[in-house]
């Protein structure tokens, strides 16, 4: 078995986040119809893209001796068993824009955010380029927020069905 380094967390955490990119673009299908919620999706998708060069951009940043530092067994293990998530499968619960909100904001605050969070924090720089991300990071948590009052509330949210819903 290879050694669970940071080099190879980073690798996982690049599947992560290609997967949560996956999922919104997917979420941007289902609402299509809606060129407002469609748009919303979207531009989480391309945050998504953003992490993904962020997380290389660390990664190609590091050193030889930072990439082979070993990280703690768990949390590998974590990035791994979420790199195997079938978006497909999490796509199909979605049947109404109350679903989907739910379960972007359980990906947003799942185990799959902790590792990107963990590898940001411990390898972003103190510097301007550094504080851009961080921002930008923040900016994207509160995105799921500001959908609260851009799309309504529960009871709203569940009046807008997917393209693919069933009669």
């Amino acid at each position: 078995m290879a050694a669970e380094t940071i080099s190879l967390l980073f690798e996982q955490a690049i599947i992560c986040e290609t997967l949560t990119r996956d999922f919104y673009q997917g979420l941007a299908k289902k609402f299509s119809h809606d060129k407002n919620i469609s748009e919303f999706w979207k531009n989480m998708a391309e945050d998504e893209i953003v992490h993904i060069k962020i997380l290389r951009d660390l990664q190609d940043f590091l050193t030889p001796l930072q990439q082979s530092i070993p990280v703690e067994h768990e949390m590998f293990q974590i990035a791994l068993e979420n790199s195997k998530i079938q978006v497909s499968d999490v796509l199909n619960m979605v049947k109404n824009l109350n679903d989907a909100y739910i379960l972007a904001q359980l990906w947003e605050s799942s185990e799959i955010y902790w590792v990107f969070e963990f590898l940001t924090e411990k390898f972003i720089p103190s510097t301007a380029d550094g504080r851009f991300i961080r921002l930008h990071i923040i900016t994207h948590k509160k995105k799921l927020v500001t959908f609260l009052y851009a799309f309504g509330d529960a009871e709203v949210r569940k009046n807008i069905s997917t393209l693919d819903k069933e009669s």
